[in-house]
């Protein structure tokens, strides 16, 4: 359900429960009902928005497409538009081996410090 169906069956919904504005509850659930309400509008039209927005930036993304294709056409001088499909090979990594530190070549160093 969308945010302005949900708006709309709890007004109904508190309409429903003929909450009066007379009484201190009453004031304060209307009050929230309210204040949900403005939160909704706000929240669709920026939904709206940002579509908008998104739409913008995908015609701007075609149009900076077309710029590069004119000022660069086929040339590329990296290796990243090449058609071979690099992509699709199975790659398998070795283990990596670290080589422990022994520690009679730190006393070395320490000592070779030392006589400096």
């Amino acid at each position: 359900m969308a945010l302005k169906e949900q708006m709309a069956f709890l007004e109904g919904y508190i309409e429903g429960l003929e909450i009066k504005d007379d009484t201190k509850e009453g004031k304060a659930i209307l009050a929230i009902v309210d204040l949900l309400d403005e939160i909704v509008e706000d929240l669709v039209e920026t939904e709206e928005d940002v579509e908008e927005l998104d739409d913008v930036v995908d015609e701007l993304d075609e149009d900076l497409g077309e710029l590069e294709e004119f000022l660069y056409g086929d040339i590329c001088n990296c290796d990243c538009c090449d058609d071979d499909d690099e992509d699709d090979e199975d790659y398998e990594f070795g283990d990596i081996i670290f080589e422990e530190d022994d520690d009679d070549d730190d006393e070395e160093d320490d000592e070779e410090k030392e006589d400096d």
